[in-house]
């Protein structure tokens, strides 16, 4: 119990700004740490449910909703995926070789393809955010794509190889124990493939469907272009998967 208590507190100590009481980072206290991944998914998607039945009770219009439906994930998590979407960003086009695309992963700077495609991402998350104000019925199921999109990101650094060997993911996918690991975000996914299937039939194959070929594809990124996962591009995997489930809840 005091293992699940620590890797708990090591998860939301390190992917969200959620106070949390320190504890050392051992290997014990690392096993289960991406098991607690989705938890925090669930906080950002109750208060994103949370700041919508809000926005509509006091009437605000579609582009204040949206704004701040952007940034709440960026306000709870402190934007530690989003860096690694830049990131990322950067390195893709770069056009470089592996070893040159790991050094931009690892520089603290940003650069023009950072800025501009950060730009793109919220420009098109708050587009989107608007076109979904006026249906409720689908805010529901995109407050669960951020415990799907972590799900999805957890068990890409538990199943892939890693491109360095330092950093954090080879850091947290070194210390897991991957099966254990695999079988709870696993389990998960099924119950809320189930639960999606239950709000929306459509919708939730087409979201499947959409992020099945976004895994294919990313996998395939990292294998080529940078030899494994590393944690920049899991934030990069998951930010993408975010946008795609939001997506598919406001155009289908």
């Amino acid at each position: 119990m005091k293992n699940l208590l620590s890797a708990f507190s090591i998860c939301f100590s390190m992917y969200s700004k959620i106070p949390m009481p320190q504890v050392d980072w051992k290997k014990e206290n690392m096993k289960y740490v991406f098991c607690f991944f989705p938890l925090i998914g669930a906080v950002i998607g109750g208060v994103s449910v949370g700041w919508y039945y809000l926005a509509d009770y006091w009437g605000l219009n579609a582009m204040l909703y949206g704004a701040v439906a952007a940034v709440i994930p960026v306000l709870l998590t402190g934007g530690i995926h989003m860096d690694g979407y830049a990131d990322t960003c950067d390195a893709i086009f770069s056009y470089g070789e592996p070893e040159k695309k790991l050094e931009i992963l690892k520089d603290p700077r940003s650069g023009a393809f950072a800025v501009i495609y950060t730009c793109v991402y919220f420009l098109l998350l708050f587009g989107l955010f608007t076109q979904v104000y006026n249906d409720p019925f689908h805010i529901v199921e995109i407050g669960m794509g951020y415990v799907v999109s972590r799900i999805l990101s957890g068990l890409a650094v538990v199943s892939m190889n890693t491109a360095k060997g330092s950093g954090l993911a080879h850091l947290f996918s070194g210390n897991a124990d991957r099966r254990t690991v695999q079988v709870v975000l696993g389990g998960l996914s099924i119950l809320l493939l189930a639960a999606g299937v239950w709000f929306s039939f459509h919708i939730t194959m087409i979201g499947a469907a959409l992020l099945l070929c976004n895994t294919l594809i990313f996998r395939q990124l990292c294998q080529k272009q940078f030899g494994g996962i590393t944690g920049d591009l899991a934030g990069f995997y998951l930010q993408i998967s975010e946008i795609i489930i939001l997506a598919a809840c406001a155009l289908f």
